[in-house]
């Protein structure tokens, strides 16, 4: 029988909200331009890689 190992959990930043909770972006205008646009056209890629410091909210 085999071990289920629990899920990690995120490295949220006390006192930040969690990415689904936040209402707004901040400082992501031209990558929010640019997932506007590919989803407007309806050519959205298959995946996109988020990438940055600890607590920018990449979740």
């Amino acid at each position: 029988m085999t071990d289920i190992e629990p899920l990690p959990l995120s490295d949220q930043i006390s006192g930040a909200p969690h990415p689904s909770e936040a209402l707004e972006i901040f400082g992501q205008d031209s990558a929010q331009q640019q997932f506007l646009e590919a989803f407007d056209r309806g050519r959205l890629h298959h995946a996109w890689l988020l990438s940055g410091p600890r607590g920018i909210g990449k979740a």
